[in-house]
């Protein structure tokens, strides 16, 4: 009987970690997602000092929330996402707003990949 208990006991914390990785990282990928598309438009709209300093906080965002989320993610997908987002300060400080605009585009395709990836859907699961 203590078995049944430990085994029931095991499986409300799993599904309790999970449910709290997946609101986790639809927070964080959403807020990502804001920053980087303010910093897009900021580009497009030729307000470079604007772009720079909302991609600088991208890439501080993204740091902190690489600390929760290397614990059940695949360190592959995070590290293409931070090679992506540590590119586009430069980018845009030397006037590349063109590379700045893709790379931007890039890094919101790769972190709403991250997101559904670990969405709890029928894809994901079988």
């Amino acid at each position: 009987m203590k078995r049944l208990w430990a085994s029931v006991i095991i499986l409300i914390v799993l599904g309790v970690v999970c449910i709290f990785g997946a609101i986790s990282t639809s927070r964080i990928s959403n807020d990502l997602t804001n920053t980087i598309e303010s910093a897009k438009k900021a580009a497009e709209d030729g307000d470079n000092s604007k772009a720079f300093t909302l991609s600088k906080k991208a890439v501080s965002d993204w740091h902190q929330s690489h600390e929760v989320l290397c614990t059940y993610m695949p360190h592959a997908k995070l590290e293409a996402i931070d090679q992506t987002l540590a590119a586009m300060p430069s980018l845009i400080y030397y006037g590349t707003t063109d590379q700045f605009t893709a790379e931007c585009d890039r890094s919101v395709t790769q972190i709403e990949y991250l997101n559904e990836s670990e969405t709890p859907i029928l894809q994901n699961i079988f």
